[in-house]
């Protein structure tokens, strides 16, 4: 593993136990309608306006969600950088779909039709086109 990748992955990790330590009096209590399934987590990647981002979004049975991602902006070496981030916000599910509401990142939020690809993998199709999984 390359060190680039390594601290990629040690962020992640931290910015994942910051949102989960957050206690819940401070979290989003938004009332959600229609019933949760089991799902727990996705992981996947999608092409936004600003690059390729990857995600990993954890959905409490609570409606509560945290996400952290990591955005690559620019390829080919023109002038490459990596953004990476957190946020917190609601989800439920509607006609099927995943529905979504994060508190900053507006851009990604909305419903998102889940199609599967056989096992865990998936395709979330909404404002974003996702590929990856879901458990």
């Amino acid at each position: 593993m390359t060190r680039k990748a390594s601290f990629i992955q040690t962020m992640a990790l931290g910015t994942a136990l910051h949102f989960a330590s957050i206690p819940a009096h401070a979290q989003s209590t938004h009332s959600l309608q229609g019933p949760r399934p089991p799902i727990v987590e996705f992981r996947g990647y999608g092409s936004i306006a600003w690059g390729l981002q990857d995600d990993i979004w954890r959905l409490g049975a609570d409606g509560r969600a945290t996400m952290i991602y990591v955005l690559r902006r620019g390829y080919g070496g023109f002038g490459t950088s990596t953004v990476e981030g957190g946020d917190e916000g609601i989800w439920s599910m509607h006609d099927g779909q995943v529905c979504v509401e994060w508190r900053v990142r507006r851009d990604i939020s909305g419903c998102y039709a889940i199609h599967r690809r056989g096992g865990i993998h998936v395709r979330l199709v909404g404002p974003v086109t996702y590929e990856g999984t879901i458990e």
